[in-house]
């Protein structure tokens, strides 16, 4: 797709530009555009700042070192988005971090093609002697561009709640998540829903044993039952059936085996009552696995093949089981790591990393090259995967219960960070820790967030490879 080329002939028209570059408006935020000559690269939102000199310098420093990373920035333009007004002190609102900035930028060689301030009563520019001291008006931003460039929607946080679902929409799901793992169980035993690879995906349907084969002339061989009647008594499959037995007539005991006398015979059963057959029935039905579920489950056979239909959209709006299988795999780390590489690769990379997951639970080693994924580094990821395996983790986690949602979130959250919206992804790994505190992958995208660190490949693309 070919980007859209905006002009800006000065200042305000620049300031009317950025919000529909970054697609909302934002608050509380410095925004930091990198240039190469007069073409922007991209740009970056931070957290407005606040504290003494010493912080708004580290601030500086960290802004002006990663608009060092693009090979090909040459200049910077920084604009404050605050609720401060020029009115408060009689002079622009975040001076002295503008000043740090300008140091910052002179000291790393790059150009500053503007210092801009939005204030809550008017905008100026750092770099402006003339600027009034009460500011100038905000009227002066109003967007005068093309009508084929997208209005802002909201500020920095919109977008990352979660699509609206109903109560019964997310009982169906963990409904069948319950009859999901009764059906792990059956097939791949009561250890196999442990969060391991090894106990879904390829390992899910196994062989069963052979029962072994013993000596009939072995005492061990014989049951009580099957000693109990002599070989002729017998049906085809060698089971032991009973001697047919004639009623009694004028009192005598008839057509029995002469070995059998009247007094082994017990009294007759009484009839069954209803009640007894409804409980029978409900204890039947208790025992019964889902049938669906087991079908489900057996879907797992090839995990990496049921992630990329899903990515793919062949999980029909329908298909609660399929959704109940996804939120159960998303919850398990194992299982899920399996997903964040294949969805920010592709499907062989995703049968790479299922077998490096099930060598390094045998006590291999797991490959360097698929772990340095979840930090950032490796292979750019096409950006239309990311933003489908987005939507898609969005959809179960609104899905899942409670319990089994932060491996949704959790996925959101590293999602959210590849595509450079750290904003959205620390709340969604916030929202995760709320139910899970110590759930690991969250944290890890929260250390992420709080140090500023982005996906190398988040500056690969500004740079076009």
């Amino acid at each position: 797709m070919t980007p859209t080329v905006v002009k800006a002939a000065d200042a305000a028209q620049f300031l009317s530009v950025v919000p529909r570059m970054l697609g909302y408006h934002p608050t509380r935020s410095l925004v930091v555009i990198p240039f190469h000559g007069g073409s922007s690269l991209g740009a970056m939102r931070f957290d407005l700042p606040e504290g003494d000199g010493e912080s708004l310098d580290r601030t500086a420093a960290t802004v002006t070192g990663m608009a060092c990373r693009l090979p090909e920035a040459d200049a910077i333009a920084a604009i404050a988005y605050t609720d401060a007004r020029f009115h408060d002190d009689g002079r622009m609102p975040h001076f002295e971090l503008f000043a740090a900035l300008e140091r910052r930028a002179d000291a790393c060689g790059l150009r500053v093609t503007d210092l801009l301030c939005v204030a809550a009563d008017g905008w100026g520019s750092f770099l402006d002697e003339d600027r009034p001291a009460a500011g100038r008006p905000l009227d002066e931003l109003t967007w005068v561009g093309p009508d084929d460039v997208p209005a802002p929607d909201g500020d920095q946080a919109t977008g990352a709640e979660l699509p609206a679902c109903s109560a019964e929409e997310r009982a169906q799901v963990a409904k069948a998540m319950t009859a999901l793992g009764e059906a792990v169980s059956v097939l791949c035993g009561p250890d196999a829903d442990s969060g391991t690879a090894g106990g879904s995906g390829r390992s899910v349907r196994r062989p069963r044993r052979a029962a072994p084969r013993r000596n009939a002339s072995s005492p061990a061989s014989a049951s009580p039952r099957a000693s109990a009647a002599p070989d002729h008594d017998r049906d085809s499959f060698g089971r032991p059936v009973a001697r047919p037995v004639a009623r009694p007539t004028s009192g005598a005991v008839t057509g029995i085996s002469p070995r059998t006398r009247a007094s082994d015979l017990g009294p007759v059963p009484a009839p069954v009552s209803g009640a007894v057959e409804h409980e029978a029935s409900d204890s039947e039905a208790s025992s019964r696995v889902d049938p669906q579920a087991l079908a489900t489950v057996c879907r797992l056979d090839d995990l990496p093949r049921f992630f990329e239909d899903a990515l793919s959209g062949q999980l029909a709006a329908g298909d609660v089981y399929g959704m109940a299988a996804l939120v159960w795999c998303l919850a398990r780390p194992a299982l899920r790591d399996v997903a964040l590489v294949q969805w920010s690769g592709n499907l062989a990379q995703g049968d790479e990393a299922f077998d490096a997951q099930l060598r390094w639970e045998a006590g291999e080693e797991y490959p360097a090259h698929l772990a340095m994924r979840m930090w950032g580094e490796g292979e750019q990821p096409q950006v239309s995967r990311l933003e489908a395996a987005l939507a898609l983790s969005r959809h179960a986690a609104a899905l899942s219960p409670r319990a089994s949602q932060p491996g949704a979130l959790a996925m959101c959250a590293w999602l959210s960070w590849a595509l450079g919206r750290s904003t959205h992804a620390a709340a969604y790994a916030e929202r995760a820790c709320e139910i899970e505190p110590e759930h690991g992958l969250s944290q890890i995208v929260l250390s992420f967030v709080g140090a500023g660190h982005l996906p190398d490949w988040a500056f690969r693309r500004a740079n076009g490879r």
